[in-house]
């Protein structure tokens, strides 16, 4: 069997990626073993779980794709030149140990996205009604949004963004569990099947309980840390923006902006997600700091040993190979000189370790009420989607919507003024990309390769396709004929 066919269709063994012992363990002679996992409804939810741990580890969403090689790509941080991290802020993709990060980021999201497959496959074959409640449909969506949502990640790394060139090759899209090459289609027509992927996922998933009834937010707890209604939603928009298509991206930005607004649901338990509240950011315990806004979370993963991540690349523990941003970089972003200093998002996020300040918003405190979670998706995404779809057709609604974020990062004393034209609304976004998603999955980075940015700021290098699309792992595109 070739790289390729190894890399799309062979899964790694369950003890490698996870403690639940249900994870299925695929072979070529295992179908017996495959319909006997399937026959409960059980074990669907173990093979969900089993992907949702695998994304969670640091060779994907726990480090690679979260807050390091990827986020790295955004120049969020200052990069010691003497640290590992230095040859990912150089875009140096030749180099081994970076060539290394790629293909695992490669390989292990693909293993997901087989696992996926097997449970699809599975599940359109099953009996509704052998299922508890509207758990079929529940499994169904998080599986085909999952599958959107990691191959959209893989195109937003690995293929030209349809800003650069919707005709070039796009990733593999992988809908079968099978030992068969699966070829590339282009950039164009890859995003369709991410989009349509999400557009499954939103109708299965329109009876999640996160979604319906009065008392949404006591189902929280239960459905952020999956791949929910609103993920799907929030996902779509997200997916549309990429493609260049601002109607239907303002159409599903605008659904979560709308749950969050929704006046008649005043109280917080009527809604799945809401603003972080003041008097949450006043505590003078840290351990009782929500630094991470996880009120705000539409889809996040439960990171085990995060401790080890995040207490050690955010503190002075890391040596060179620390990750944040300079005290000189911080006050950058966040226009501490404009005297904007008592946002959130630079006051409370930011602490003294040793010699110098490092990031703390994603710290395990002992004893704190927000550990271990990592956000994939938060709400301020679609406020920031629908101003840019708006900048040039109703620029005072885009304002008014950029407005609302800086009114609870506690900066409602610094409005951005009505008169802003389309050009310096853009650049308003912008600066809320960088001061909203710092250590969050390369956001900057897809924002600059989404509009095809001529310069990266902090970067040496100037970007271009070199730069934005990530190589295919060599052994991928020598046996599986991949080009990108």
């Amino acid at each position: 069997m070739n790289k390729i066919k190894t890399t799309l269709a062979t899964l790694i063994a369950a003890i490698s990626l996870t403690s639940c012992s249900d994870w299925l363990d695929v072979s070529p002679k295992s179908q017996i073993k495959e319909e006997d996992h399937f026959s409960r409804e059980g074990g669907y939810k173990d093979q969900l779980t089993g992907v949702y741990t695998a994304m969670s580890q640091q060779s994907m969403y726990g480090r690679n794709m979260g807050i390091g090689f990827v986020e790295v790509l955004s120049h969020s941080y200052d990069v010691d030149a003497n640290g590992n991290w230095r040859y990912a802020n150089e875009f140096d993709y030749k180099n081994s140990s970076v060539e290394s990060t790629i293909s695992t980021i490669w390989k292990q999201t693909y293993n997901c996205i087989a696992n996926l497959n097997i449970l699809i496959k599975n599940i359109d074959q099953a009996n509704p009604n052998s299922f508890s409640e509207n758990n079929y449909d529940i499994y169904r969506g998080e599986a085909y949004g999952l599958r959107g949502f990691l191959h959209l990640d893989l195109m937003r790394l690995f293929a030209c963004a349809p800003s650069m060139d919707p005709n070039a090759k796009g990733v593999p899209y992988v809908t079968e569990y099978s030992t068969e090459v699966v070829g590339q289609k282009t950039v164009k027509e890859t995003m369709q099947m991410v989009i349509d992927d999400l557009t499954k996922a939103r109708e299965y998933l329109s009876t999640d309980s996160l979604k319906e009834g009065y008392s949404r937010y006591t189902h929280r707890s239960s459905r952020i840390p999956y791949f929910n209604y609103y993920a799907a939603t929030l996902s779509l928009a997200r997916a549309c923006l990429w493609n260049g298509d601002k109607e239907n991206a303002l159409k599903y930005a605008n659904e979560i902006i709308d749950c969050v607004e929704d006046s008649t649901s005043a109280k917080m338990n009527s809604k799945p997600f809401y603003w972080v509240h003041y008097t949450t950011m006043q505590s003078t315990n840290r351990n009782e700091l929500d630094m991470a806004f996880s009120c705000e979370h539409v889809f996040h993963l439960t990171i085990n040993k995060w401790e080890d991540i995040a207490n050690y690349y955010f503190t002075s523990k890391a040596g060179s190979d620390a990750l944040t941003p300079s005290d000189d970089t911080a006050q950058d972003i966040y226009e501490v000189a404009s005297g904007y200093g008592n946002d959130y998002r630079y006051l409370k996020c930011y602490e003294q370790d040793g010699e110098k300040r490092f990031m703390c918003k994603f710290w395990h405190m002992e004893g704190g009420h927000y550990n271990d979670i990592y956000p994939l998706l938060r709400m301020t995404e679609a406020y920031y989607i629908a101003a840019e779809c708006l900048k040039d057709s109703n620029p005072k609604r885009a304002i008014e919507l950029l407005n609302r974020v800086r009114e609870n990062r506690n900066l409602s004393l610094f409005p951005l003024p009505e008169t802003l034209t389309a050009d310096e609304i853009q650049n308003e976004i912008y600066k809320e990309y960088r001061k909203e998603f710092v250590g969050e999955a390369g956001q900057l980075f897809f924002y600059y390769k989404r509009l095809n940015a001529s310069s990266i700021k902090g970067a040496s290098v100037v970007p271009g396709k070199s730069v934005y699309v990530l190589p295919i792992p060599s052994n991928d595109v020598e046996f599986g004929g991949y080009i990108n």
